[in-house]
């Protein structure tokens, strides 16, 4: 048992590591595409998959647009968009703030988009990234695994810290 423990208090200081990697990079940078990017690839590092993606909220409300992601083929970063509809992994996010999807093949909430079914995704876990003064939330950010995979409480809560962090530098750079 103890080695599963150390297992999982390694696990949460890659996660703190990660957190304190990203805040630095976030503060010392000033291209918005640049932070997006490496906060994609420090969660998926953090979360040891190989594939996560920021889905951005456009300004109708209703579509995202894959903007920045790690582990994709090139045609789907700044090039797929899709609908938020209710029953979209997005548009859940959207209505309950997290979304754990832990096997593709139990799921009956929604389908599971296209390109994550040709990339061999068979679990994600989501959270919004939220902007300040009641302004719609930027949009999603999604860690992406190709086994089925039960993300615990502690990833959630990991993600949302991390979201909020990129939360916090999206905005710096907004103003």
């Amino acid at each position: 048992m103890a080695s599963h423990d150390s297992a999982n208090q390694e696990e949460m200081l890659e996660q703190q590591r990660v957190l304190a990697e990203f805040g630095d990079f976030a503060l010392k940078t000033e291209a918005i595409d640049d932070i997006l990017s490496r906060a994609c690839e420090l969660v998926g590092r953090a979360l040891e998959t190989d594939l996560a993606k920021l889905m951005e909220l456009l300004p109708d409300g209703r579509t995202f647009a894959v903007r920045a992601g790690v582990g994709w083929r090139p045609g789907i970063i700044g090039e797929v968009t899709v609908t938020a509809a209710e029953n979209s992994p997005e548009g859940l996010t959207l209505k309950e703030g997290a979304v754990i999807s832990t096997n593709i093949g139990e799921e009956n909430r929604f389908e599971y988009h296209d390109f994550m079914k040709e990339h061999g995704v068979m679990a994600f876990v989501n959270v919004l990234v939220l902007s300040s003064n009641g302004r719609p939330p930027f949009g999603v950010l999604q860690v992406d695994s190709r086994k089925p995979r039960d993300f615990t409480q502690s990833d959630i809560e990991f993600l949302r810290s991390y979201a909020n962090l990129l939360g916090a530098a999206i905005e710096r750079l907004r103003v």
